[in-house]
């Protein structure tokens, strides 16, 4: 009899070892869940389907701008620093910076704990092997390069970019959300097994995990249950991000009749661009949710400034004073919803805004004025040759309506359609043309990138006078003033250099549509769409 009740009391122990162990392990589980964002939630789960407009060439980034590819790796791979909604480079995998020498040394100190999708913890020898491939092979690290000493290593979570003469962009490049210029991390192993080459394997600290990708098809990715979020608050592409989707999988769709009607039948959680004219037909419709998206771009007029009529500056002058904004916006785009003007090439909002860019200049519509100055250039009535694509709705239409206003001034004016690839051809040259539109997105991450298509022989532009030199003179000490405010008056003094001097006219900012299916929550309007917290509700 005793031996029975000691066999049931050990049994009784055993069992309640056995369920506090049990109990333990569960809680460790949600504990380790609940820190990264994975708990019980009715937030989570679910796959959701993207319909992407383009397919990527590969998903490498350093190894092209095409923005497909960033659209897809953000969700996989992170930067030292992402941008906030401001257009504010924040630290991300980095914990802090400082600023040092005059601005020629930035001491960084990274994020412990952050881990790769293969479990490895991210050191300061991967962001060293990153940074070297990605000074080689990015556009942007192209850009910095020649003005880049070394790299230093303090610490597994410390080091210093040191440069020969003081580089106030470095930040704001770093993150740059535009072209796939950010400095992504990725494991040193990885990036000694490619090298140079173009990455087949994708293995980041981001919110979700590479899985597949199908070429011309789709991308497959996957939560990532051991990842390390940021503590601050969600901002644009800075700040926490959450993985509430089990799966995220991104389809190439060409046709965007397909992706429309794959929204609205719940196919695909979202899609990118939607024709604007159908706007008030979609928002009308229960099942989707239309996103306009605010800041988008803006179409600039691009000016071949090194042939007659417009090497002339008056010439410039009488052409900014012959366009009528609106007429152009209601022209190109229609629908005021997703056009508007202004004459800053940096969002209302932003950092980078001033609100009296343009003033005096920019739509502000005068023919006689413009004739007036057109006479004073000494214009000859040769033909002003327009070159735009055949294929592009906006630039086409564009080249139409500013062919009406400058015949008003007194231009004559010729235009010349082509495909994409002849238009890039025939404005690579010096000669043969003298107008062109051109898209430009608005998330520039610096105005030091400006730099690149608005000083001497710059881009498409053909600028080389004793104005182009002094804008060149403006950018070299905006390089080189790390102080924010000292910064921003010579950004400011860039405005007003150009709206005087006119190397380019931005016209309109316009924004395109993407649509929704209702039961995705939590989508932040952004550039470039991204679905770390983001969801979808459930029925």
């Amino acid at each position: 009899m005793i031996n029975i009740k000691i066999k049931t009391i050990l049994n009784f122990v055993l069992t309640l070892i056995i369920a506090i162990t049990f109990v333990a392990c569960s809680s460790d589980k949600d504990d380790k869940k609940e820190k990264q964002g994975v708990v019980k939630n009715s937030k989570f789960g679910g796959t959701i389907v993207v319909a992407q407009k383009m397919t990527p060439p590969h998903l490498d980034s350093d190894k092209s701008t095409d923005w497909a590819i960033s659209s897809i790796m953000n969700h996989v791979y992170e930067g030292l620093f992402e941008f906030d909604a401001n257009f504010e480079p924040q630290p991300y995998l980095a914990e802090s910076y400082e600023i040092k020498d005059g601005g020629k040394v930035y001491d960084v100190k990274l994020r412990e704990g952050v881990l790769f999708h293969n479990g490895k913890e991210m050191t300061t020898e991967d962001v060293v092997a990153s940074f070297n491939r990605w000074l080689k092979n990015n556009d942007a690290g192209n850009m910095i390069a020649p003005y880049f000493d070394r790299v230093e290593v303090a610490g597994p979570y410390e080091l210093k970019f040191i440069f020969k003469n003081p580089y106030a962009p470095f930040i704001s490049i770093l993150g740059s959300h535009v072209s796939n210029q950010k400095l992504v991390i990725r494991p040193k192993e990885l990036i000694e097994k490619y090298g140079d080459n173009v990455m087949s394997e994708h293995i980041g600290t981001g919110p979700y995990k590479f899985v597949k990708w199908i070429p011309d098809q789709e991308v497959r990715l996957e939560r990532f249950d051991e990842y390390v979020p940021s503590d601050k608050p969600a901002s644009g592409l800075a700040g926490k991000r959450v993985a509430y989707a089990d799966k995220i999988i991104i389809k190439s769709v060409s046709e965007q009749a397909t992706r429309i009607a794959g929204v609205q039948t719940g196919e695909f959680q979202f899609a990118e661009e939607a024709p604007q004219d159908q706007y008030k037909i979609l928002e009308e419709d229960p099942s989707v949710e239309p996103v306009i998206v605010k800041p988008d771009g803006m179409e600039m007029l691009i000016i071949n400034c090194g042939t007659p009529p417009f090497d002339n500056i008056y010439a410039r002058r009488a052409l900014a004073a012959s366009i009528d904004m609106e007429e152009l916006g209601r022209t190109m785009i229609g629908d005021e919803n997703f056009w508007n003007v202004d004459g800053c090439i940096y969002p209302k909002g932003t950092v980078w805004y001033e609100e009296n860019s343009g003033a005096g200049v920019y739509n502000n519509h005068d023919p006689k004025k413009a004739r007036d100055l057109l006479k004073k250039a000494g214009y000859d009535g040769t033909p002003i040759v327009i070159v735009s694509g055949q294929d592009d709705k906006v630039e086409k239409y564009g080249a139409i309506a500013l062919k009406g206003q400058l015949e008003k001034a007194g231009f004559n004016v010729k235009i010349e359609l082509f495909d994409r690839p002849t238009v890039v051809e025939r404005r690579s040259k010096k000669k043969g043309w003298n107008l062109h539109f051109s898209y430009f997105y608005m998330a520039c991450p610096d105005p030091q990138v400006e730099g690149a298509w608005t000083g001497t022989n710059a881009w498409i532009s053909n600028w080389d006078d004793d104005d182009s030199h002094a804008m060149d003179k403006i950018f070299e000490r905006m390089m080189m003033e790390t102080d924010k405010e000292k910064r921003f008056e010579i950004v400011k003094e860039f405005y007003s250099k150009t709206w005087e001097t006119l190397p380019y006219i931005k016209t309109i900012e316009y924004s395109r549509m993407h649509i929704a299916n209702s039961s995705l929550k939590g989508y932040a309007n952004s550039c470039q769409p991204f679905f770390w917290n983001t969801w979808i509700e459930k029925k």
